[in-house]
């Protein structure tokens, strides 16, 4: 596991409940590691950022053709 769901919290600094919200919305869940830790491994950590920033529209102004 890579990453908590605390930690997940601490990094996109947004509430537990937010971060449930958006993870169900984009279908990206927590697994449970061999230890019983709940947590995202770091693909769906970078996955679940790249969503959430193309979501506020960031990704939208750069124009390489500008």
């Amino acid at each position: 596991m890579a990453y908590t769901i605390e930690e997940v919290c601490d990094l996109f600094q947004m509430e537990k409940n937010q971060l449930r919200g958006k993870s169900e919305f984009y279908h990206i869940f927590p697994r449970q590691n061999e230890i019983g830790d709940w947590g995202f491994v770091t693909y769906d950590v970078r996955k679940l950022h790249n969503l959430l920033y193309h979501e506020d529209g960031k990704g939208r102004e750069q124009n390489p053709w500008a």
